[in-house]
């Protein structure tokens, strides 16, 4: 599916579990506007903490927006 068939244009940012290995096997996949990268970050965080087991340090969201994709509707 395109995120056109889905009604979206423009620039969204895209945070894509299933690009990383982990014991869990995680395909969750998140988008936000372009404009909405601290939610989107937010959201990264709370799925790390409670799915995944990690801490939420200044480190870690540093890596969660280094592994932050940009995508063009």
């Amino acid at each position: 599916m395109a995120l056109t068939d889905l009604g979206l244009t423009g620039k969204w940012l895209v945070a894509n579990c299933g690009k990383y290995p982990s014991e869990k096997n995680c395909k969750l996949v998140m988008l936000a506007p372009e404009d909405q990268k601290e939610d989107l970050v937010e959201a990264g965080v709370a799925h790390a903490v409670k799915s995944h087991g990690h801490t939420d340090t200044p480190e870690m969201r540093a890596e969660l927006e280094k592994m932050i994709e940009t995508v063009e509707a």
